[in-house]
């Protein structure tokens, strides 16, 4: 269930006129799953409407956006070494590839 930003702003909106502490439900709900570069989206917008509105203090904001940044470097990371195990495997295919190809002006 995705939560809109009004319906966010009311539920974690101000309680006898202080900000309401975010708590770790209300963060989970709000911030959902990190599995795709779209949660990684969607976090850091949210870690910035929340630091923008005082929910976060600068610290906690920072961490949260460094989290989210080590997430990425990860993500990256595992495609890097997706990619390059590809390679190493289609590499290894044409050189078998050429090994079996007749070499010109060589008479069997």
């Amino acid at each position: 269930m995705t939560i809109t930003s009004s319906e966010q702003a009311r539920r974690l909106g101000k309680k006898g006129g202080r900000p309401r502490k975010l708590r770790v439900n209300d963060v989970e709900e709000a911030l959902g799953a990190l599995d795709t570069l779209e949660d990684a989206g969607r976090w850091l917008r949210q870690i910035g409407i929340w630091a923008a509105a005082g929910k976060l203090s600068g610290a906690v904001a920072n961490a949260c956006v460094r989290s989210v940044e080590v997430w990425l470097k990860t993500h990256e990371s595992k495609l890097t070494r997706q990619v390059v195990d590809d390679l190493k495997g289609r590499l290894a295919e044409l050189e078998g590839q050429l090994r079996e190809r007749p070499r010109l002006g060589r008479v069997p």
